[in-house]
């Protein structure tokens, strides 16, 4: 159990590090960042390289 909350707590905070990240970018963009600080807290990875691919 242990472990398992461990791994939890660590895909948290990537996810939260990963929506700022995304957040701090699209308000450069002047997109609107609040979908994809949602989408990137949702999903993670996948949100964060569709926002990439979308973006460019």
């Amino acid at each position: 159990m242990g472990r398992l909350k461990t791994l939890l707590g660590v895909t948290a905070v990537a996810h939260v590090a990963l929506a700022w990240l995304v957040s701090l970018d699209a308000k450069k963009r002047g997109d609107d960042a609040g979908r994809w600080i949602a989408l990137t807290l949702l999903t993670g990875v996948v949100g964060a390289a569709k926002y990439v691919r979308d973006g460019r």
